[in-house]
């Protein structure tokens, strides 16, 4: 189960390596491409080299050689993440000085566990020392797990750091939610790290802090297997997640963008048909080409359009006497916030069709700046139609808004569902 597991995950991981590398012959490159697809590669051969079968395999040539290659890798991931993060925390100069940094902190640790590695007497013999079991007489290979864990949590934290620090200003939901899912593998890690350490220094002084290390018959059984196989495995998924979540977020999200969008589209309608009954001008031209079968986006940017033009005919209408009286009863109402500001809207623009209807102008006109719905924060359509959602609702829900739509318009919209 686990060879079957390790070497699925490592042919994903590689075959997107491959995929993702194709920009990279094109000039320029895209901006961390590089350490993406170092990423993939490292994590999967390291899951390849880390496999049980593959690593009999290897001991043909050295005992052990498998876990040498697999925790090499292991690092060279950690480090790949860490400086496709740069690409994005810091300015180009300054990101390319730091990652020539975290390369040259790689290959010294790489190094290093090398030379560990080959000096000490791993075998598979019963009288030779195993990761498993590291007694006081073989003190490098406690060396050699400290350094690996010790460079490896350290990268770990170093990711944590940046990942939280980027989330806080990224500027796509999708971005945001995998740095955060980043830093969750990060604490993962950080789990796994601390508990090797605990475990070296337990067995280098002869406590008994911790039960002795199991063959694994799975991910987690027995439970030490939980932490040495586990917990990496868990880490490694979580942070592909994380990494990959920004590349496929918007287009797993297509499907609920369009059904945001058909949902506004419709909660806008009470407000638009009434508007429509009073300005009936308001109506745009279909754009040629999409009027017989418009898509969801262009359906509601057209709604928002016909809105907006006509709470601005209405402008001569709208009475700051209406307003300033809406907010206080509101308040009082306890209203505070966008509902406050919705609610007061709508009562200002059934006042404002009420005018218009007798063809009366209000006695305090309200400003032009109040009569746009100027908002600083509405920067794209969603943002734009939520709002004027809002608006919509509370006109319906004071029963002012129109009980049918004319039929031309009835007509429009059905075609457009």
């Amino acid at each position: 189960m686990v060879n079957a597991l390790f070497l699925s995950i490592a042919a994903l991981l590689l075959l997107a390596a491959l995929y993702k590398a194709r920009p990279l012959l094109t000039r320029p490159r895209p901006q961390g491409l590089g350490a993406l697809c170092g990423f993939l590669t490292a994590l999967g051969l390291s899951l390849v080299f880390l496999t049980p079968a593959v690593g009999s395999v290897l001991s043909a040539v050295t005992p052990k050689l498998g876990r040498l290659l697999g925790n090499c890798s292991t690092l060279a991931a950690a480090t790949c993440v860490s400086i496709l993060l740069l690409r994005f925390n810091e300015e180009p100069a300054a990101a390319d000085r730091k990652a020539r940094r975290r390369v040259l902190s790689l290959v010294l640790a790489v190094c290093a566990l090398a030379v560990l590695f080959l000096s000490s007497p791993v075998g598979d013999s019963p009288d030779a020392p195993t990761f498993g079991d590291l007694p006081r007489t073989a003190p490098l290979l406690n060396v050699y797990i400290l350094v690996f864990t010790g460079y490896l949590g350290a990268a770990v934290i170093d990711l944590l750091r940046q990942a939280l620090r980027y989330a806080r200003h990224a500027p796509r939901a999708a971005l945001r939610h995998g740095l955060r899912i980043i830093a969750l593998g990060c604490g993962i890690g950080l789990v796994y790290a601390t508990y090797k350490i605990v475990h070296t220094v337990s067995l280098w002084t002869d406590s008994d802090w911790l039960p002795p290390e199991q063959l694994c018959s799975s991910l987690f059984t027995p439970v030490t297997c939980t932490f040495n196989v586990g917990l990496p495995a868990l880490c490694s998924v979580v942070l592909l997640i994380g990494i990959l979540l920004p590349a496929i977020g918007p287009a797993l999200g297509k499907p609920w963008r369009r059904i945001q969008m058909w949902r506004l589209h419709r909660g806008l309608h009470p407000l638009w048909a009434a508007l429509y009954e009073a300005v009936p001008e308001i109506q745009l031209t279909a754009a040629e080409g999409r009027d017989a079968a418009p898509d969801t986006e262009f359906r509601l940017y057209r709604r928002v359009i016909e809105i907006r033009d006509g709470i601005l005919l209405l402008r001569p209408h709208r009475s700051e006497e209406v307003r300033r009286a809406a907010e206080k009863n509101l308040r009082a109402l306890g209203r505070q916030g966008r509902d406050l500001a919705a609610e007061t809207e709508a009562i200002v623009l059934t006042a404002a069709l009420a005018a218009r209807a007798d063809g009366l102008p209000p006695a305090h006109p309200i400003s032009a700046e109040d009569a746009t719905l100027t908002h600083p924060e509405l920067n794209n359509l969603l943002d734009e139609a939520r709002w004027l959602h809002r608006v919509s609702r509370a006109f319906a829900s004071s029963g002012a808004a129109a009980p049918h739509e004319p039929a031309s318009a009835a007509g429009r919209s059905e075609g457009e569902a």
